[in-house]
């Protein structure tokens, strides 16, 4: 005999993907600290991606082995696959006037893949622009983020002074 009552597939039920619950973790962390969000597109023209962040014409970051170019709209500047979100930046600045308190999560793209590298990964910035802001904000708020993101009540941190070059001061922060 035949059990009618037995569902001939089982039922399946998807779940969030682990990224995907990451980002909506970080965001959610970021959005009670006042943080809005900002997003925009993943295919950029060369200005947005590079230009308007200082980035000059035969740095390295614009060479074919870095960047994934795409053919030009018709009289337009070069596209990419933008190579970080810091465009999104630039986007939501010229729509409007500080102060400026967000985060840009999105996908990017480099023309760098080995064991330890994939050619789309997952980042998100933040931007913070506003008087009297200083390292102390930003210390204070990566604190409180890792204090909410790893449900901890103290998380061993330290700032060290580094040098990245389009971003003065600036300083690399090691948890434990």
């Amino acid at each position: 005999t035949v059990d009618v009552t037995m569902p001939v597939r089982p039922s399946i039920t998807g779940k969030i993907h682990p990224i995907s619950q990451v980002i909506e973790e970080v965001t959610t962390i970021l959005a009670h600290q006042g943080f809005g969000v900002e997003e925009g597109p993943e295919i950029e023209d060369d200005f947005h991606n590079f230009t308007a962040l200082n980035i000059p014409a035969n740095h390295p970051a614009r060479q074919m082995q870095d960047t994934f170019y795409l053919p030009p709209e018709k009289g337009g500047d070069p596209l990419v696959l933008r190579t970080h979100t810091s465009s999104v930046q630039i986007r939501a600045m010229e729509q409007g006037k500080p102060p400026f308190k967000f985060i840009a999560p999105g996908r990017v793209y480099r023309s760098d893949y080995d064991m330890t590298h994939t050619p789309m990964f997952h980042q998100i910035e933040g931007l913070y622009i506003d008087k009297g802001i200083h390292m102390g904000h930003l210390k204070g708020c990566l604190h409180d983020f890792l204090t909410a993101f790893f449900e901890v009540d103290k998380v061993p941190m330290r700032f060290r002074p580094s040098y990245f070059p389009f971003t003065e001061p600036s300083a690399e922060v090691d948890i434990g």
